[in-house]
């Protein structure tokens, strides 16, 4: 912990601010559990359990990132870090990653115990956790594009929402459970959806229209586009504005 005190990179000022203090740390580990646990516990319906879950991911990895970025830009620091000779695009994908990992370690305790809960088959507790990382990874990816249009903290949250409630709907959280024609097409293109798919199996219910091949292979194709935009998008992140 001590070699994150005075942090040298960008990207250590949030390990050092999700490490140094114990307390904080405690309750970053616990809030996400004492959301999961009980869910996991309840008799709801299995998709819904899944879908609760999945929301959480979805906004953790949404709402930390973006919040983050626009803090630091009225704080200054992105303003500072632009200066260094570091390729702006390289500096926000080690921020993406560590954000992406940082809030995976976050839910990881959560869904360990519900993998321990419900014993699901090898292949799909690997496949919920490959799902929820990748739907991390998009949702910072999110965030960060949103941090690219605004410096207000409070915009982030109303722009994610936008952005996320029709994402939802996709992927079958709640509705389009079995979806047709056009809306199973675009289903098949939101990352979310098939960490929904994944979860709904651990949960006891079966998955909408996408096994542990899919789970693996198309999150993975996604996501790398969607890093490949926010790559693009560093120089204009670091940019000064007006």
């Amino acid at each position: 912990m001590n070699s994150f005190k005075r942090p040298d990179a960008y990207w250590k000022k949030d390990v050092a601010l999700f490490l140094n203090k114990r307390f904080a740390l405690i309750i970053k580990l616990l809030y996400p559990m004492a959301i999961i646990v009980p869910v996991a516990l309840s008799p709801i319906p299995p998709e819904f359990a899944a879908a609760v879950v999945g929301i959480v991911a979805v906004m953790a990895g949404t709402f930390g990132a973006g919040e983050s970025l626009t803090v630091d830009l009225n704080d200054g620091i992105l303003a500072r870090v632009a200066l260094t000779p570091l390729p702006p695009g390289r500096i926000v994908l080690e921020l993406l990653l560590v954000n992406a990992v940082l809030d995976f370690l976050q839910l990881l305790p959560g869904l360990l115990i519900v993998l321990f809960i419900y014993g699901p088959e090898p292949v799909w507790a690997l496949a919920a956790l490959f799902s929820v990382f990748m739907t991390l990874m998009a949702a910072n990816c999110i965030g960060v594009f949103i941090a690219n249009f605004t410096s207000s903290p409070a915009d982030v949250l109303l722009y994610a929402v936008v952005i996320l409630l029709p994402l939802i709907y996709l992927s079958g959280f709640f509705r389009n459970q079995d979806p047709q024609g056009l809306l199973a097409v675009l289903r098949d293109f939101v990352p979310f959806a098939y960490m929904n798919d994944a979860l709904r199996e651990v949960f006891g219910a079966a998955a909408i229209g996408h096994g542990p091949p899919a789970i693996f292979a198309f999150p993975t194709l996604i996501v790398a586009l969607m890093v490949l935009g926010i790559y693009r998008l560093g120089p204009r992140l670091l940019s000064v504005r007006v």
